[in-house]
């Protein structure tokens, strides 16, 4: 009979270490695992897979492997794989460019124009709730979003999605969405041992559901490559188990363009975005032969990842080090100085955003109102502006953004949503799903959503998917499910010829929950009814009221009502001003500066 304290001092007394050992060059993984005709999850967590998406280029160059995608967004490298054909079909929220500012993808536009790609259209939220229901091995996961708009019909048609009553008498509808699987998924991560359990830091944005629902696993690339020992001492930072990966490829900066975040482990030292690289990248895309030269210079031009790093330098890696620092906003904002401290009268964005805000921190404050989920742009900086005028009156709310920062104390300097620098400031740091799906849509949220729009009707029903014509802008991103969901939402939106309608052609986000449009000229509420109405115009320009309310009605698209009480809106104070001025200092949101000064040459850019 075998003595127990031998059994214990022979099996149990040393943790067992797996013999699993999955390391790989990446360029051997994707040769291994990806076969034409698949499906692909690129996932985009806090930090993206871009070592993967251009070893998956360099591999499948003049081939049609006709793979399908599935990702909340296709930008920045993920356009790549448009422009040389390797797509045919994508599934996304967004298409098109997202730095320094929002927009259309010329490569995107390209192909949806000669069809070379379809697209479907899904939303921020409906896109990991997909590959959550697959994850779990159900046929559909229920939803608030889609309902009513034309994405959701577009949906119908194509067998994804379906409107039901609620079977439990509610009275309510609801959406389901079909469950989807991926053939094969990619992840970047920070750290993962040999076995392929993976180290990832917040914001998790879509998760790790697409490569739990893949049906053929995990191409894993790491920051750092650690034994067990290690990954047992972080566990609770571990969102992807060893048992789904195939393959595990250690590529440093294996986000790069994108950066990657980590907080109170000190052998990984984070990297911030490459804004300087993603501008250039952008500037090629308009161009298909200046597109080709990019790529040539920057993916097909160099074997591999790490001679892709090499040609990055080391000097420029230093700086992407520097600017993930907290605090590095500071000497940042100096290169600005000179602009910053010249004093020059608003410009009609940059009243926009104040009224904009202004009108955030009243409803806030009426309706107690305890989060606010901001879209990108002008709809982030009012709600940044809302939180400073709020906390004067002892007025508390958390910010959040939809990639799962909640809780934040946004950073001067970088008015992008997705700032680095914003994220040691976050009370928690999660994922889409809850910051959607929860906070912002959750049965008993107290939200108010603060959105952009291309377009928008007298109903409030915003249009961001499809312009006259049928050209596709950028699709709905997190808009949908915020205004679907949330308790209320703001619009902002640009008063110019055929901004205002009478009903948008295509609804990206219904208009049910809009109850107030700031535009560049006017405010617009619905008061007791479902039809917007100028309640308020800027004062500012010396305008009397009725060459002022001539001059919006010509810009507006139906038989414009004005309320008895309009208002003249004063317009915004020197610190109004100077705050969104620091937020934006290079103007990406708020437009070129009355006096047009040059800007200073800021060495981040």
């Amino acid at each position: 009979m075998t003595d127990w304290r031998d059994a214990i001092e022979r099996r149990i007394n040393t943790l067992h270490e797996s013999s699993s050992d999955k390391r790989m060059d990446l360029g051997e993984a994707i040769a291994r695992f990806v076969q034409p005709g698949m499906k692909l999850n690129f996932c985009g967590l806090q930090s993206r897979p871009s070592a993967a998406v251009y070893e998956v280029c360099r591999q499948f160059r003049g081939k049609s492997p006709r793979f399908e995608l599935i990702s909340s967004s296709i930008s920045g490298g993920y356009l790549a794989l448009v422009h040389l054909g390797l797509i045919q079909r994508a599934i996304c929220s967004f298409a098109g460019e997202g730095y320094p500012t929002p927009g259309p993808s010329p490569i995107t536009q390209r192909a949806l124009a000669d069809g070379s790609l379809a697209l479907e259209n899904f939303t921020m939220l409906t896109i990991p709730q997909r590959l959550l229901a697959g994850a779990m091995g159900l046929p559909f996961l229920a939803t608030r979003s889609l309902v009513g708009s034309t994405i959701g019909a577009e949906a119908e048609r194509d067998g994804n999605f379906r409107e039901i009553d609620d079977p439990f008498g509610s009275g309510r509808t609801v959406g389901l969405l079909r469950a989807y699987h991926p053939d094969i998924a990619f992840v970047h991560a920070w750290a993962a041992d040999p076995a392929g359990n993976a180290i990832c830091f917040g914001p998790l944005a879509e998760n790790v559901y697409g490569a739990l629902a893949a049906r053929d696993g995990v191409v894993l690339t790491v920051d750092h490559i650690v034994d067990t020992e290690f990954i047992r001492r972080h566990s609770n930072l571990v969102r992807l188990p060893g048992s789904v990966v195939r393959s595990v490829s250690h590529c440093p900066f294996g986000a790069h363009p994108a950066g990657n975040f980590s907080q109170g482990v000190p052998e990984f030292r984070p990297y911030g975005n490459d804004y300087k690289f993603m501008i250039e990248h952008r500037r090629a895309t308009k161009d298909p032969k200046e597109y080709d030269a990019w790529l040539e210079n920057w993916v097909f031009g160099v074997g591999d990842h790490a001679a892709y790093i090499e040609k990055l330098g080391s000097e420029r890696i230093g700086y992407l080090h520097h600017i993930a620092e907290p605090e590095s906003w500071r000497g940042e904002l100096e290169g600005f100085a000179q602009s910053l401290d010249e004093p020059r009268p608003s410009n009609a964005i940059e009243e926009m955003v104040v009224q904009a805000a202004r009108m955030a921190a009243r409803r806030i404050a009426d309706e107690g109102y305890r989060t606010v989920l901001s879209g990108v742009g002008q709809a982030t900086l009012l709600a940044w502006l809302a939180a400073h005028q709020l906390r004067d009156a002892g007025v508390e709310f958390d910010m959040m953004a939809e990639t799962g920062i909640y809780g934040h104390d946004p950073r001067p300097s970088d008015p992008f949503v997705f700032n680095y620098r914003n994220l040691p400031t976050a009370t928690m740091l999660t994922d889409i799903f809850e910051t959607l799906g929860l906070y912002t849509g959750g049965e008993n949220n107290r939200c108010l959503g603060t959105i952009g729009a291309a377009q928008i009707d007298k109903h409030g029903n915003v249009n961001s998917t499809r312009a006259p014509g049928g050209v596709f802008i950028v699709g709905s991103g997190g808009a949908n499910d915020i205004s679907t969901a949330a308790s209320e939402t703001l619009v902002v939106v640009q008063q110019r010829p055929g901004a205002f309608v009478e009903q948008v052609e295509y609804i990206t986000s219904p208009g049910h929950h809009i109850r107030a449009v700031i535009s560049t000229m006017g405010r617009f509420e619905k008061r007791g009814g479902d039809e917007l109405i100028l309640t308020g115009y800027f004062g500012c320009n010396g305008a009397n009221t009725e060459t002022a309310v001539a001059q919006i009605r010509d810009l507006v698209g139906w038989d414009l009502k004005v309320s008895d009480d309009l208002e003249a809106l004063g317009g915004p104070t020197d610190e109004e001003l100077a705050l969104l001025r620091v937020f934006d200092p290079e103007r990406f949101f708020l437009g070129k500066s009355v006096q047009s000064p040059a800007a200073p040459a800021a060495a981040s850019r």
